[in-house]
Formats: structure tokens, C-alpha cells, sequence
């Protein structure tokens, strides 16, 4: 059971239909809604020379503002090896686009008074109540102290617990490395447990620091609910926004439409991947990974995407109410953290995803407010409540950022703006 990674983005324009597999609505005229068609048009190209480079086996993207799709393209290929063109029904693996689906799930949860925000986690996982925070040293020398705070539910929202991913080589991720190097190993039984053996990286509430802080969300929510997590998503965001190809593993019933996963060899040439992380997803898995497990399409992540910026409520189904949603999209980051990461300039925290905060530190256009998360995959989505805009890209090639594809969608996505 390994987990998830993340981080960034992509988009799409015109009139036309995108290929085999047309949008659940006509696309709108870019100029009703205050685009210009010839700029959207600027996307299409500049995706397509990531394809023609050989550096992406395909892109789709998607613009839409005021609800409206005004531009969505499908480009390069589902499966490179087998001849096979990317669709805009193809399922693709989202990773760390399942952490503001979480944290949707359990912000239903304290909507209904089901605990608060700054309650120690420990309250209801009290397998986490006595952890130890890494002062230095390493192996049995290694020299731990007592964390000071416990860890607050908002912590685990904002990846300030402490918790880490194993992505590093410090010496607490090296640790995290042993215990998923045997996935055989992790049951839902004593996850919890294993992982609170591990040192934090940090006090909690002190620092940002990347790691299974959703994952365990998603097991407060299961506490909470009674239910798997998937089953709590399905009946309480999937089902009522008809987001039918969403979920923790891919049926034989859709599997044709699964994309395959990329990623560069030792000479940067780009590759299918092997042992792609948290495996196949071809079967319903023992743990619910609610940090990075999820597979969806583009069509459900924009549904996803448009109830956040409609305020919770997409076309009569409401999961969220408004405050809800502006508490949950609002930066939580102390200003003495932001940005929360050296590569992050102008960012601060949201629950479960960035929010930008200083427009004149980022490094492409965007508009204070705007927020949004990506996957391990150069999956990406970006909300901006001020224009009224959602951009979405998916590609299937890890890691993200090694192509970064997203900042030229982003700002081929606002340079067409004309109003």
C-alpha cells in the first residue's frame, strides 16, 4: 500500500467535439462567455508539442467558465504501444486529486456537527495520541522528543500534522520507505498504529510538511461513518452528482478505457511504467487510499469541480453549503508559512489543496483566491471563484512536473480571457 504524491495542472478551447467521446453538453461559444476563440485555439498546439516531442503520450483539457465548457480537447494517445487515442471518457489514475475529494467527505461530516475542526485527532483515532517528533540522528541513535501539541483535525486537512510520505532520503522518510516497502504487511487493522510509530517530522501545527495526512483523514472518516470509505463517497458525492466512473479501482467493464501510465527512463525517453504506484486498480483494495487511490474521468472530476464553485450544489444536488465551501477554500496557512513550500510561491493552504494568496509572487497568471490540487500523474485542475473559471488537465505521466505541460495550460487558459 504504498501512497500517493502530488501536485499541478492543464486545460482545452472551441467549438469542435473532442475526439471519440463527446462532452455531456455542447460546447459554448467562447465569446459568450468572454473568450476569444482564436486565443483559446492557442491551446491546442502547444499541447500537441508536448505529444509530437514525446514527452506526453497524450493530454486532455478542459476551460469552462460561468458552467459552460468552451473548450475541451482530446490529444495523443490512451495506450502509445497499442495505437490507441485518448478519449474524453478515458479513466485515469488521479492520485492526489482524491485529497479535495476527501476532504469534501469529511467536511459533510463536520457540517453535521460530527467533530471540530481543531479537536486532537486523537479523540477519535486514539491510536495516535502519544507521538514522538525526530530531533536528529538516525537508526537506533536516532533522538526523538515528545510532541508538544496533539495533532488537530485541521492539521491533517493542511498537511501540518507532522506526518510524512517517504519520498526524501531524510531519515524519517526512510523509515516510512521500510514500512511501504511491504504493502503485504498494512492491514486497515494496523495502519494506524504503524504509522504512529513513526516519528513525526516536525511539532505539529508548526510547518508544512507533505505525507498520509489525508489518508488518515479518510480513516476519521470511516470512524465517523460507519462505513468504507468508498461507500460513504459513493452515496454522499459520487451518486448524487452522477460521477459513475469514479471510484478506488477500474470494473471489467471499463478497463477499455483505462489509460495506460508513463514515466522517463534513465535517459529522460519517455516509457510505460511498471509497478505504477498503489498497483493495478483493477481490483477493489483491502485500504481505501484516500490520499491518492482514486481513478476518475474528466467529465466527473469537472462535475466535482463546478459543485465547489457553485457554493456545494450542482444542477439541484446539494453536498455542501455555501459557508462550507468558502470556509473550505479559504487559506488556513499562518502568513509566517506562506508559501508553504519553496516551490510554491504565493500559495497558501486551503483544506485538502493550494489557494493562491499573492498573485505578484506566482510564476503564471491567476487571480487571488483560485485554488485547486494535482496528481502524481500530471493529472491537475485548477477553481477560480473570482472569473468564474475552472481549467482541468489530464495526462497520465509520472511524476508531475516533470513536463510541465499545466503552466502553459494555465496561462493559454487566462491570456484568452477578452472581457
Amino acid at each position: 500500500m504504498k501512497l500517493c504524491f502530488a501536485l499541478l495542472f492543464v486545460l482545452s478551447i472551441t467549438a469542435c467535439q473532442a475526439q471519440s467521446g463527446s462532452p455531456q453538453k455542447p460546447l459554448s461559444t467562447p465569446e459568450s462567455q468572454g473568450f476569444s476563440s482564436q486565443r483559446l485555439a492557442r491551446i491546442e498546439p502547444v499541447m500537441q508539442s508536448y505529444i509530437d516531442a514525446g514527452k506526453l503520450a497524450g493530454t486532455l483539457t478542459l476551460v469552462a467558465r460561468n458552467g459552460q465548457v468552451v473548450f475541451e480537447k482530446a490529444q495523443g494517445m490512451r495506450d502509445k504501444e497499442a495505437g490507441i487515442p485518448l478519449s474524453t471518457d478515458t479513466i485515469f489514475r488521479i492520485y492526489s486529486m482524491s485529497k479535495p475529494i476527501t476532504a469534501v467527505a469529511a467536511t459533510t461530516l463536520w457540517e453535521q456537527g460530527k467533530f471540530h475542526m481543531f479537536d486532537p485527532v486523537a479523540k477519535y483515532l486514539p491510536e495516535l495520541a502519544k507521538m514522538k517528533v525526530y530531533v536528529s540522528g538516525s537508526g537506533e541513535n536516532m533522538v526523538l522528543e515528545d510532541a508538544t501539541n496533539p495533532i488537530r483535525i485541521i492539521d491533517l486537512f493542511m498537511h501540518t500534522s507532522g506526518f510524512s510520505y517517504g519520498f526524501t532520503n531524510s531519515e524519517v522518510d526512510k523509515l516510512y520507505q521500510q514500512l511501504f516497502a511491504k504493502p503485504d504487511e498494512l492491514t486497515r487493522s494496523n495502519i494506524l498504529a504503524k504509522l504512529a510509530a513513526l516519528p513525526l517530522v516536525h511539532q505539529p501545527g508548526s510547518a508544512w510538511n507533505y505525507g498520509v495526512s489525508i489518508d488518515i483523514l479518510g480513516f476519521l472518516v470511516e470512524k465517523l461513518s460507519g462505513q468504507r470509505l468508498g461507500d460513504y463517497l459513493q452515496t454522499t458525492v459520487f451518486a448524487p452528482l452522477g460521477m459513475e466512473d469514479t471510484g478506488f479501482y477500474v470494473p471489467a467493464n471499463k478497463v477499455n478505457r483505462f489509460a495506460k501510465v508513463y514515466t522517463a527512463d534513465k535517459t529522460g525517453s519517455t516509457v510505460v511504467m511498471n509497478n505504477e504506484p498503489l498497483g493495478n486498480f483493477l481490483i477493489d483494495p483491502a485500504i481505501h487510499n484516500a490520499g491518492g487511490g482514486l481513478v476518475s474521468t474528466l467529465h466527473d472530476y469537472f462535475v466535482f469541480a463546478q459543485m465547489l464553485l457553485n457554493g456545494g450544489e450542482y444542477q439541484g444536488k446539494r453536498i455542501l453549503g455555501r459557508k462550507t465551501v468558502e470556509y473550505m477554500r479559504a487559506n488556513h496557512m499562518p502568513d509566517k508559512m506562506i508559501p508553504y513550500s519553496p516551490t510554491a510561491q504565493g500559495e497558501g493552504y486551503a483544506l485538502g489543496m493550494s489557494v493562491t494568496v499573492d498573485t505578484d509572487m506566482l510564476g503564471f497568471m491567476g487571480s487571488k483566491g483560485n485554488y485547486g490540487w494535482g496528481g502524481m500523474a500530471s493529472t491537475w485542475f485548477r477553481i477560480d471563484p473570482k472569473e468564474n473559471i475552472i481549467i482541468i488537465g489530464m495526462a497520465q505521466f509520472i511524476p508531475i512536473g516533470f513536463h510541465r505541460y499545466q503552466d502553459d495550460l494555465r496561462n493559454l487558459a487566462y491570456q484568452a480571457l477578452i472581457d
